[in-house]
Parts: C-alpha cells; sequence; structure tokens
C-alpha cells in the first residue's frame, strides 16, 4: 500500500508542470475575453426623462401706498396797527411806478428740476411694470448632476425702465448667480413714478432652476 501511494504521489509530481501549464492557458483565455467584453460596452451620458424648465415668476407682492405726511401750517405774526391820532394828519402814501424790464409769459411753465432720487420698491406711486422678461439659462453641470435651486436678484430700474444695476439678493446655490444676474440685466420695464415724474426704483426678480420629472 505504501508502494502504491509512492507511486501515485510520484505520478501527480510528474503530471503538475502539465495542470499549471493548463490552469494558467484557461486564466489567460478568460482575461482575453473579458477585456474584449468590457471594450464594446459604450456610457451613455444622462439623460432626464422631460426637458427642464426655467420659470420666472413676477412679483405680485401688495405694498401699502406710501403717503407724504401734510407739510406743516405757516406760523402766523401778530400785525400791530397804529391808529391815528384825531390831531395827526395822515400822510399820504406816494404812489410807486414800475417799469417792466423783462418780458413774462405766465403760459410758458419752466419745466421741472431733475431727480436724482432712487426710491424703493414699495415707496413710489407708481411702480415699475415688467414688460420683457428673459429665461437664464440652465447650467449644463447643473443639469447633467440634477441640481436645482433659486436666486431673488435685486436690479435698479432707471427713468426709461431700463436695468442699470444688478446684485444678488439670496441664492440657494452659486451655481446659478450668473446666468440669473445675466438674464436680470436684460429685463425691460415700465418706469417707475412719483409725483407723474420717472424716478430710479429697485426691483426684486425670482428666478427658479429646476428639472421636471
Amino acid at each position: 500500500m505504501t508502494q502504491d501511494i509512492r507511486k501515485k504521489s510520484k505520478e501527480l509530481a510528474d503530471r503538475y508542470p502539465f495542470y499549471l501549464q493548463v490552469a494558467t492557458s484557461v486564466t489567460l483565455v478568460l482575461f482575453i475575453l473579458m477585456f474584449l467584453t468590457v471594450k464594446t460596452l459604450e456610457v451613455k451620458p444622462y439623460k432626464p426623462r422631460t426637458e427642464q424648465a426655467v420659470l420666472v415668476e413676477e412679483i405680485t407682492q401688495e405694498l401699502e401706498e406710501y403717503q407724504e405726511p401734510p407739510p406743516p401750517p405757516k406760523p402766523k405774526l401778530p400785525v400791530e396797527i397804529q391808529e391815528a391820532e384825531p390831531n395827526e394828519e395822515v400822510e399820504e402814501e406816494e404812489e410807486i411806478e414800475f417799469t417792466p424790464t423783462t418780458e413774462f409769459n405766465e403760459l410758458e411753465v419752466p419745466p421741472p428740476p431733475p431727480v436724482d432720487t432712487t426710491y424703493e420698491f414699495f415707496a413710489v406711486e407708481v411702480k415699475p411694470q415688467i414688460l420683457k422678461s428673459v429665461e437664464p439659462e440652465y447650467p449644463e453641470l447643473a443639469r447633467k448632476a440634477g441640481i436645482e435651486g433659486q436666486v431673488f436678484v435685486k436690479v435698479l430700474v432707471d427713468e426709461q425702465g431700463n436695468v442699470i444695476e444688478a446684485h444678488v439678493l439670496r441664492s440657494t446655490n452659486p451655481i446659478f448667480n450668473e446666468p440669473a444676474l445675466k438674464a436680470a440685466k436684460q429685463f425691460k420695464f415700465s418706469p417707475g413714478r412719483q409725483r407723474d415724474i420717472p424716478v430710479k426704483v429697485w426691483v426684486a426678480i425670482p428666478f427658479h432652476f429646476y428639472i421636471e420629472r
């Protein structure tokens, strides 16, 4: 029995190189097949099921009307009236003639002085209204990553209704700040008025960035 065991051990030892060569060949073939299979796979970029939409909400906040307080009454100065005594002669007032030096036309009214005051939205009598709105571009990086957000932009509207300044009031993600500012500067408004005079007014514009699902 000992001889049989020794004989089998010798046979296994003799066949070991053959078995090792077969195992190595099979492993190499498997690696080659896996490499060829993985190389043919294509990775497609993520596409949302539905297109994204960007909405611009107009300001509908109702603000209290601003009423200016009435001017204070002018102080009345006491006027002393001196009565003439019975024996005192009353001097007659001399008539003074005025010679006009310049011609004055009552129909010509001088133009009002320019107003360089900037008002807040709630402080003007006639508030600016949006005539033209522009939708901001959705950042491609945020769209691919599925990031949504909201930005509030404060703009200064001049006497002609154009946006001359724009600042970010609040933002949920800085990636949306630049597209919101770019869109806000392209807005067009009807000018705000105070006492029927066009004035500069600060207006807040909200921008919402979201992807429809």
